[in-house]
């Protein structure tokens, strides 16, 4: 079955809808943001053009299968709060890594320990995995503490090759 007619998942606050078109002004501003993005080792975006480039990009990955990327939707408000995905998955399908951001307005709400929660079941019941993987950056507190409330374990001995701050965690099924 192929991962766009996959049922998404959904929580008490938060509908996640596939990632598309409609949502280039949310991608733009996460992609575009120092505070968004001050871990990730990545330039900012300057142009819409390069948050439309990228949703194409998240739409063809779906399309055949190669990732899933959702926004999240505050159910009462229809605010997009910002994405979360499954991607980098391992040739047999049993590994898959999880990325995720949130408009810095909602920090600190929940919101994103919620989802994080929603997509390991998703992924654990759903597709079939094993291991759900996270690569974050070591100074990254807030994103090591939401990984480690949601029962994800630090993997001292893996490194991720290019990128000597990220630290890896893991949650197996």
């Amino acid at each position: 079955m192929k991962y766009a007619n996959f049922k998404t998942p959904e929580t008490k606050r938060l509908v996640f809808k596939h990632t598309d078109m409609e949502d280039v002004a949310l991608v733009f501003a996460l992609r575009s943001s120092p505070v968004v993005r001050k871990y990730i080792m990545q330039p900012l975006a300057t142009k819409q053009e390069e948050a439309v480039n990228h949703i194409n990009k998240l739409i063809h990955y779906l399309n055949e299968d190669i990732s899933i990327a959702w926004t999240l939707v505050n159910k009462n408000s229809k605010e997009k709060l910002g994405s979360i995905c499954l991607w980098n998955f391992s040739e047999d399908r049993k590994t898959a890594e999880v990325g995720y951001d949130l408009l810095p307005e909602h920090f600190r709400k929940g919101y994103m320990s919620e989802a994080l929660q929603a997509v390991v079941q998703f992924g654990f019941k759903t597709l079939n995995l094993k291991t759900i993987e996270a690569f974050t950056h070591v100074e990254n507190e807030s994103s090591i503490k939401l990984l480690v409330n949601n029962n994800f374990v630090f993997q001292p001995e893996r490194k991720d090759p290019g990128f000597p701050k990220n630290r890896i965690y893991t949650i197996n099924s």
